[in-house]
């Protein structure tokens, strides 16, 4: 590949695929790769730098932390465990049989005589300070040794960026973070040096609810701290319809700490429809615990807060949690414990409905209340002000509604003088304050207003936010095909279980012929699909006018990324 080309090319002529990288930054993983790649680098989304001697300690954990329940939320959530145990036992079977529903008590017995076998010498080690110049990615944050002190940062939680008032929890501190990570892959898993980045172009996958702040820096760490030659923005959800091949779908990612919800058609997600909730598959793995825990787990020492404890936790909810009725009573369970400097033990349990009650909480969204209760949904908030943009959403705003009032008042002089007394009165009545002046993009919601309050389940937002589309035409086109994407979205039966709950609710008039729920598709992992559509998305003919350059960016600056963004801003 000649790259020494790239950097010099007109900015209508298409580049070569191997020259773009993608990037798709997440709560827990990151995933990037070239363009031409059949599956992205996937790594932990994680950096640890050993603490200063006088230096406060900050770690962010694996998992989402669970919270003291008080006595009253303890109750309502075991009530919740017993009402979905009661649904469970309810239940048929695909051949109409009915289906036999297994107690926590019937698995507590089951695993009383349950004895750890123990193995040879452990040959695991963990990483020290000695071993360390300054920092570690990814995977390898998980096996900092415990006794050493590790600040260990996740840049971004609940799908957007980890701002805090710890320890490197500044915006600065942030990029600081995301640079050394993302610098990190594209050397030693790519191997493109960084004097070479001026030669390649990113794209860089962004959330469907996004802060423009934030944003302006991402692109100004792509092009000024990297060093890159070009690179543009890509939402999330209209990223995941390209990689499945979709003009069209009610998009759904399931990600580790938020589940997201959007509306999307011809390659725009509709801004009313957006929804994100803060709940994924880190409060599944929690609640799974807690079921285990309540089920007899004879690991008793299992601590989620620990690293090693809660990668062998979501290991065990990602092998063996499923929503297939068929799958029932008792079944295995085996898993290894593996500490330095000491015997493996190997564990062969009995598991029952815990299994199908984890994944269940996406539905009966109460028991994640283990994790805290402040998991409401919100949408895409107003555009804030911008100093360095003279035409801004304020200024856009304001012009608008000096528009709108003396174009009113135009038309109330003109009324008057043409003796059309009621028209006159007519419009006089409108006042400044009545106007819908904030509407400035074509998919904006009616009151344009973060939609919050109300702590949905997954069918409830899904409803929710397709009820928010512009025309009941589009309504049904989006109850037709519903798009799971995300590493949550692997449960085995999620799609039918989603399904059935969907049939209940549609309102009549919007019930489309079918129902689609599509996952994986074209035999994909659910995790790659907005990665792999993004990767396709930069080789189009018509994304060569979405590129950023460094010379533009460093001259025009944030104004670019209204007019070249793929999406209202």
């Amino acid at each position: 590949m000649n790259t020494s080309t790239t950097q010099d090319q007109p900015q209508s002529e298409p580049i070569q695929a191997e020259a773009c990288i993608i990037i798709h930054p997440g709560s827990k993983h990151l995933r990037i790769g070239r363009a031409t790649d059949v599956n992205p680098h996937t790594i932990l989304h994680a950096i640890a730098r050993p603490k200063r001697p006088d230096g406060p300690l900050h770690r962010d954990p694996l998992l989402i932390p669970t919270v003291t329940l008080s006595k009253e939320t303890s109750l309502q959530v075991e009530e919740n465990y017993q009402s979905m145990r009661s649904t469970l036992q309810s239940c048929l079977r695909s051949d109409g049989t009915p289906r036999p529903a297994t107690t926590s008590h019937q698995v507590a017995t089951s695993n009383k005589q349950c004895t750890p076998i123990q193995g040879s010498l452990s040959n695991l080690q963990l990483v020290t300070k000695s071993e360390v110049k300054d920092y570690i990615i990814g995977d390898q944050v998980l096996y900092t040794h415990p006794a050493e002190h590790f600040n260990v940062h996740f840049p971004f939680r609940h799908g957007d960026l980890n701002i805090h008032s710890g320890v490197g929890g500044s915006l600065s501190s942030v990029l600081a973070d995301l640079e050394t990570i993302w610098g990190h892959c594209i050397v030693n898993l790519l191997e493109i040096p960084r004097s070479e980045l001026k030669h390649y172009r990113a794209v860089l996958v962004i959330p469907d609810i996004y802060n423009r702040l934030y944003l302006k820096e991402l692109v100004g760490l792509l092009l000024s701290q990297l060093g890159f030659g070009g690179c543009f923005l890509l939402q999330d959800h209209v990223a995941a319809t390209f990689g499945a091949g979709l003009g069209a779908a009610c998009v759904v990612d399931l990600g580790d700490q938020k589940t997201s919800v959007s509306c999307v058609e011809d390659a725009l997600s509709q801004r009313a429809t957006r929804i994100r909730l803060d709940y994924g598959g880190a409060d599944i793995t929690q609640s799974f615990h807690y079921l285990l825990q309540r089920a007899g787990f004879p690991y008793k020492e299992c601590q989620p807060q620990h690293p090693l404890d809660g990668a062998l936790l979501t290991r065990l909810k990602e092998g063996y949690c499923h929503l297939n009725l068929d799958l029932c009573g008792l079944r295995d369970v085996n898993f290894v414990i593996e500490r330095p400097g000491v015997s493996t033990l190997r564990y062969h349990i009995k598991v029952g409905d815990e299994l199908l009650l984890a994944p269940l909480g996406l539905f009966n969204t109460e028991v994640f209340a283990l994790t805290g209760q402040d998991k409401r949904g919100q949408g895409q908030t107003n555009a804030s002000g911008d100093p360095e943009d003279p035409h801004d959403a304020n200024y856009l705003r304001e012009t608008s509604r000096r528009a709108h009032k003396e174009a009113l008042e135009n038309q109330s002089a003109s009324a008057t003088n043409m003796d059309t007394t009621e028209n006159s009165t007519a419009v006089a009545g409108q006042g400044e304050d009545d106007l819908v002046v904030d509407s400035l993009a074509a998919d904006a919601a009616p009151d344009d207003q973060p939609q919050q309050q109300l702590l949905y389940s997954l069918d409830q937002a899904i409803l929710h936010s397709i009820e928010r589309c512009s025309s009941d035409e589009m309504k049904r086109r989006m109850y037709s095909c519903i798009l799971l994407v995300g590493g949550g979205a692997k449960f085995e039966g999620l799609s039918t279980w989603l399904h059935n709950r969907l049939l209940l609710q549609i309102p009549f008039q919007f019930r489309p012929e079918q129902t689609e729920i599509v996952v994986g598709p074209k035999e994909m992992d659910p995790s790659m699909v907005a990665w792999k559509g993004a990767a396709i998305m930069s080789c189009l003919e018509s994304a060569q006018e979405l590129w950023i350059r460094p010379t533009e960016w460093k001259k025009i600056g944030v104004r670019l990324l209204r007019e070249r963004a793929p999406f209202y801003w």
